[in-house]
């Protein structure tokens, strides 16, 4: 199977050549319907990891054998929020496997949903917007090279469908422009982009390496959804 990532990218799957998505089908494969409900990962905190993998197999997951319970947590995650996730890459132009490594480690803990994201629809951890609603949580920031908790305020939105958008417009700003464009193969593709985001930005947190075996983690976490 193919699943497209977006046209400035070069992504290589087993057995499958170079994949573009073309900007003419952009506003045609939004998914409207997939911004619903933002507790999917926080309905499933009490399962343990024998109760869990029986939830997924009854749901059709494949092969699952080896895959360790923060993983099959993540699984659970992507198989409900992918489309949401591939909308995100559509406004944007960004993979979506970057969309889902920035989605996992902004708006999720352990493979539940943080409050940020469950309650404020803030999926990408923006600060505070101008004009936009606001909420104030504690955070870990690396300030001089050492982590460092602050409380800080974020943007908080009413809804999913709205506080995408938001998040969409941030990615779209002119400062990330230029983490679009490289012409390299996973994984140093990946690495490139996660460092150029760091480099603009986006965060503190100068572990973009971990951002990008993300974006690898979501291509293989796709071969054990169902079909």
């Amino acid at each position: 199977s193919v699943v497209p990532e977006t046209k400035f990218f070069t992504i290589f799957e087993t057995k499958v050549d170079t994949v573009y998505v073309e900007k003419k089908v952009k506003e045609e494969v939004i998914n409207e319907d997939a911004y619903g409900d933002r507790n999917y990962g926080h309905s499933i905190r009490g399962l343990n990891s024998r109760e869990l993998k029986q939830k997924l197999q009854k749901n059709g997951f494949k092969n699952l054998e080896n895959v360790d319970f923060s993983k099959m947590r993540r699984l659970w995650l992507l198989y409900n929020y992918n489309d949401m996730l591939m909308n995100v890459h559509v406004l944007t132009d960004f993979p979506v496997s970057m969309i889902y490594s920035f989605f996992i480690i902004e708006a999720t803990n352990a493979g539940i949903e943080t409050d940020l994201w469950r309650l404020h629809a803030n999926a990408g951890g923006v600060k505070a917007l101008k004009g936009h609603g606001t909420v104030t949580y504690r955070t870990r920031e690396v300030i001089g090279g050492r982590n460092k908790y602050i409380k800080a305020k974020f943007f908080s939105s009413k809804n999913t469908k709205d506080g995408i958008a938001l998040w969409s417009g941030v990615l779209n700003s002119d400062r990330y422009k230029k983490c679009k464009v490289f012409d390299e193969k996973p994984p140093k593709l990946y690495k490139k982009i996660c460092k150029c985001i760091y480099k603009s930005g986006y965060h503190t947190d100068t572990d973009y390496e971990f951002r990008a075996s993300l974006m690898t983690e979501y291509w293989n976490l796709k071969k054990h959804l169902p079909e």
